[in-house]
């Protein structure tokens, strides 16, 4: 009886030596609030007939995300969310807020990351987007010049997105970006 009890206990002690200690709380919180600048020097270059007119695609003012009018559920659960190409017309700046009660699970991945997968916690909660200045944009819409930029919204469940969206100054407005989940 002695020997079980004694193996009993050194396999105990065994498995909690090998286990990882508990993290910290302020481990497990998502990353601090985090901004990324875009400008005219990160555009990329495409052309976009019809962007500020199809339905399909999320348009506020002069800021297009091709694409956004609704992500599928499928799309959202296979890439964690889905690729915007991110328009906006010359001479505008654009500020996109991820509403701080869903920055646990979706944040914005436009602006410098290095190679491979992003993950949530390394993507940001905000991100302005300032577009060229006129005769400076390689991309167009509409016939007229827009800045282009490629990236991400990461999230990790289907969602009317909440985002605040600021342009050219002016008060935030609040509008929903479905990903997966109808706003």
């Amino acid at each position: 009886m002695w020997v079980l009890a004694l193996v009993l206990i050194a396999l105990v002690l065994a498995a909690c030596g090998d286990s990882p200690s508990p993290r910290p709380a302020a481990e497990l919180r998502p990353a601090a609030d985090r901004h990324a600048r875009n400008d005219c020097s990160q555009q990329s270059g495409a052309d976009f007939p019809r962007a500020f007119e199809d339905p399909a695609n999320f348009v506020v003012g002069p800021l297009v995300l091709v694409g956004g009018a609704y992500t599928d559920p499928a799309t959202v659960r296979e890439f964690g969310g889905n690729k915007f190409p991110l328009l906006v017309r010359a001479g505008h700046r654009v500020t996109i807020a991820v509403a701080r009660g869903a920055r646990a699970y979706a944040r914005l991945a436009y602006g410098p990351f290095p190679e491979g997968e992003i993950k949530l916690r390394d993507a940001y909660t905000s991100a302005s987007f300032i577009a060229c200045r006129r005769g400076k944009s390689v991309s167009r819409a509409d016939g007229r010049e827009v800045t282009f930029w490629s990236g991400f919204v990461l999230t990790r469940r289907r969602v009317c997105l909440p985002l605040d969206i600021a342009i050219d100054g002016a008060p935030a407005r609040r509008l929903g970006l479905a990903l997966g989940k109808r706003c």
